[in-house]
């Protein structure tokens, strides 16, 4: 990884780049410097959300974006999406492929997971600070673990042109540029890549997989969703399964 090219093509204050971490969002919290970008091709304890294992291995890209600015926990919500619009679009670009979202921080490719995003701060009195955005993705081909094998899939095989510094840079070129975009323009990017709408889901709720129909993606990014009883509800948390 070429950091400072990556600095001079996205304007990020400071890039680091290590080979292997245990977790990108953990790590990046020590530097105690705002935009700071921290990438790794590995992850001996990489995170997922609800305190779940992100299986990390070295065919993937993993990095995190430590914010340059404070703001209500209202507000954070929104980094997740925009994140995940950034990452759909760049793999799509670069590698000339069609990905999808699942709501909220799930990027698919012919069905499959192949990226993951996780948004954490600290919060006192509704203001969000230490604001870290982190991305895995599972860029190349690998062997899955068992339980995730049937879920779980990759951009592509790999060759002899490794493409992940040009990746993570479209990324966050996209990102810093969708962060200060209007948010109608945002939204209606995230509704073209949910092509979940209008399919029958679960949503993940007290332990239970309650059938539904996803109806849209609503003008904040929540998913309003319509239950088998009639009973219309807008989620701004939690999980979905298709």
């Amino acid at each position: 990884m070429d950091t400072e090219k990556i600095k001079r093509q996205t304007g990020i204050n400071k890039v680091i780049f290590k080979r292997e971490v245990t977790s990108t969002n953990d790590e990046i919290l020590n530097e105690k410097q705002d935009d700071t970008l921290m990438i790794a091709f590995f992850q001996s304890k990489g995170k997922g959300r609800y305190g779940r294992k992100f299986f990390s291995p070295e065919n993937g890209l993993y990095f995190s974006y430590l914010l340059n600015e404070e703001m209500t926990f209202q507000q954070s919500q929104f980094i997740t999406p925009i994140m995940g619009i950034a990452v759909s679009y760049a793999i799509d670009e670069i590698f000339g492929v069609n990905t999808s979202i699942k709501w909220v921080n799930d990027i698919l490719l012919e069905k499959k997971k192949i990226c993951g995003i996780l948004t954490e701060c600290k919060v006192e009195k509704n203001v969000c600070l230490d604001i870290v955005v982190g991305v895995g993705i599972n860029v190349y081909q690998t062997d899955f673990p068992e339980d995730i094998k049937n879920t779980a899939g990759f951009i592509t095989e790999k060759n002899d042109s490794d493409k992940r510094e040009e990746l993570v840079i479209k990324i966050m070129q996209n990102f810093l540029e969708f962060w200060s975009e209007d948010r109608d323009s945002l939204v209606e990017k995230y509704r073209n890549k949910a092509t979940f709408i209008g399919n029958e889901i679960k949503v993940h709720k007290n332990g239970d997989y309650i059938p539904a129909t996803a109806m849209n993606i609503n003008d904040d990014f929540s998913l309003k969703v319509k239950y088998n009883d009639g009973t219309i509800e807008d989620l701004n948390i939690g999980e979905i399964f298709l």
